[in-house]
């Protein structure tokens, strides 16, 4: 889920910095379409805007990522019908 397709010198750029401190290089009007179109959610922005993650800022990013993937799916394959199995919560049974 912590996938963007960048340029492989922006890849290089970007690598070793935090993505609060990067966002705010690339903050600028656009972004918000730019993420959209590559289903990142925006509260990633909104943290570097506020330049503070969230405890759970990862388990956050995730599922907005999941939900905009599956939105995405559900409107491309529209009249199909797919069903969303959710294995977060699973506990694990074993002895």
């Amino acid at each position: 889920m912590n996938i963007a397709y960048l340029s492989q010198i922006t890849n290089l750029k970007i690598s070793d910095k935090n993505p609060l401190d990067y966002l705010k290089e690339y903050d600028e009007p656009g972004l918000e379409t730019v993420l959209r179109s590559h289903l990142i959610p925006t509260s990633i922005l909104e943290w570097s805007r506020g330049n503070a993650l969230p405890e759970n800022a990862l388990t956050i990013f995730i599922e907005e990522r999941v939900n905009l993937l599956l939105e995405a799916l559900r409107l491309k394959l529209e009249g199909i019908e797919f069903n969303v199995f959710d294995m977060g919560n699973r506990t694990d049974i074993s002895s």
